[in-house]
Parts: C-alpha cells; structure tokens; sequence
C-alpha cells in the first residue's frame, strides 16, 4: 500500500537515480567514486521501485535474474583485470587510450571503466536480489 505521491515521484527519481549512478561509476577510475558507489546507488534506486510497485513491476524492470547480472559484472572484471597478462603487463594495468569523436572532439577512455562497469553490475546484482528474495519471502 503506497501513495500515490509516491509513485508519481519514483516515476522521476529512478531513470535520475540511475543516470547518476552509472556517471559515477564511470568517473570514479580517475576520481573519488567508481562501480560500488555507483551500485549502491542504483541497487536503492531499484530497491525503492520494488517496494513502491511491486514485485510484478519490479519483473518487468529487471527481467533478467540478479545471478546473470553477477555473472556478467565478474566476467567484466576478470577480462580487464587478466587482459594486460597476455602482454606481460601486471595484472589490473589500465589502458588508456583518446578516441577520435570527430568534428575535433575526443574522448578519454580507459580500461578502468570497464572495470568499474563490471563492478557496479555486481552489486546491483547481488544486493537487488537479497532485497527481492526476502521482500518475496514476507510476502508469502
């Protein structure tokens, strides 16, 4: 039983709350920040959706079992972490590269972001679906 406040607001706080997760994820290689915080961030995010909607709604926007999105986070990490191996480099050694935008615009793009990218996909992950599988068992 939520109001309808409620509902109206998470309408607009969860695609913000995301967004902005997924920015600090992303800054974080070079600044305070990184996947962790990034999903903390979202797994309250989600979290708050599934208590103010329910858990038919929460299925609908996370159709993919959290055990998938751990596994995909971990396999992201280990790749960037492992990679530089194969080229005698230690092991987590960023890439770092300028990538070419066009009309004289580049980017800054380092390996660590992905890092972090696998990171937060883990901790949605793993804290989404604690959250779910006991808001299912009280709901029994």
């Amino acid at each position: 039983m939520t109001s309808l406040i409620l509902k109206t607001a998470m309408r607009l706080i969860v695609p913000l709350t995301l967004l902005f997760a997924v920015y600090m994820a992303l800054k974080g290689h070079n600044e305070p920040g990184g996947g962790f915080i990034g999903g903390l961030i979202a797994s309250v995010s989600i979290a708050l959706y599934r208590m103010t909607y329910g858990a038919e709604s929460f299925d609908k926007l996370l159709p993919i079992h959290p055990r998938i999105l751990v596994f995909v986070g971990l396999t992201m990490a280990f790749l960037v972490a492992v990679f530089p191996l194969l080229f005698d480099r230690p092991l987590l050694t960023s890439y770092e590269q300028y990538l070419n935008l066009g009309f004289g615009q580049t980017v800054h793009f380092v390996s660590a972001a992905i890092f972090d990218i696998g990171v937060l996909l883990v901790v949605i992950g793993v804290s989404v679906g604690m959250i779910d599988r006991l808001s299912r068992e009280v709901e029994k």
